[in-house]
């Protein structure tokens, strides 16, 4: 488990140091106040240094013989490709629905519920995004075949 701890690590510290390069790019400050540079820098800086600290606290540390894997990996691993199977079916169902897809389908996963409460939340998800940003808010949201 060390050793999958360490690659995640290095792999957060990268994600982090790209998100600070590419929030330099932007504005930091405006004339009106923070710029859109502002957060993502923050951010940056605060997951590179969580995962700095991950990092050097695994290198003290004398690791015995372990598992790469933990018995729950499998299940982020389900998440991760529901994740991917999400983004690509979002042209085709939208945003609203592929959101409610991918809510109804991890809280099955995580919480092992039953088909039931999934659907009705995912339902009720689809439903309020749809009103919240397309009716309420005027946010145009990427529509699918269906149109919702």
């Amino acid at each position: 488990m060390r050793l999958a701890n360490l690659i995640g690590g290095v792999f957060v510290l990268i994600l982090g140091l790209a998100v600070v390069f590419f929030s330099l790019q932007l504005t930091y400050y405006s004339e009106f106040g923070p710029g859109p540079g502002f957060l993502p820098l923050w951010v940056g800086i605060i997951i590179s240094a969580c995962a700095i600290y991950v990092v050097i606290d695994l290198l003290r540390k004398q690791g015995g013989k372990e598992e790469f894997f933990k018995p729950r990996t499998r299940l982020g691993l389900q998440i991760f490709i529901t994740i991917i199977i999400t983004f690509l079916l979002l042209p085709l169902l939208g945003f609203a629905i592929g959101l409610a897809f991918f809510i109804g389908v991890t809280m099955r996963m995580m919480g092992k519920h039953r088909w039931a409460p999934c659907a009705l939340t995912a339902i009720i998800t689809a439903i309020g995004i749809h009103f919240i940003f397309i009716s309420w808010l005027t946010i145009p949201l990427p529509r699918g075949l269906i149109g919702w």
